[in-house]
């Protein structure tokens, strides 16, 4: 004689199922939210990365600019005196640290868009395997769950009958 197995009621795997079929959406919206994020990263990037070649073309013709300003002050002579080229040298100076700035960060947009698809693979294969597996094994896993939760119900109506 089989001993009753005494299932009262399958509402715990009813809600089971329920928080699985949540867990499966918010995961893929979180997958797709972070394949967003990704997509942006890179495209900012690039926008970065033209930014500052931009920048740095800029900050070379203002570098040329302010040498050839200096050169030429240094060139007058009034009354046979050196002129003064303070501000000349100065805005040279400026002009050589705005370059190396720009230099600088188009060096690490560079970086950056090196490292990027390197750190990218350390994120794609789980990302993959948890896609497949929400694509290909919950469905599965829900169909599973109904046929025992069926399989219990119909139990439990022939103990009370």
């Amino acid at each position: 004689m089989n001993p009753s197995a005494n299932v009262l009621a399958t509402a715990t795997l009813v809600d089971f199922r329920a928080a699985l079929c949540t867990f499966a959406d918010h995961a893929k919206d979180a997958l797709g939210m972070l394949d967003m994020d990704i997509r942006r990263a890179r495209d900012w990037l690039e926008d970065q990365k033209s930014f500052w070649q931009k920048a740095v073309r800029q900050a070379e013709d203002r570098l040329f600019q302010a040498k050839s300003e200096l050169t030429r002050r240094r060139m007058m002579r009034i009354a046979d005196r050196p002129p003064d080229c303070t501000e000349q040298e100065e805005a040279l100076e400026k002009a050589r640290r705005r370059l190396e700035i720009a230099q600088e960060r188009l060096a690490n947009c560079r970086r950056w868009q090196r490292a990027l698809p390197e750190a990218l693979i350390d994120y794609e294969g789980p990302s993959n395997q948890l896609t497949g597996l929400l694509e290909g094994q919950t469905p599965r896993m829900l169909a599973y769950l109904e046929k025992k939760i069926a399989s219990l119900e119909a139990y439990t109506q022939e103990q009370v009958q």
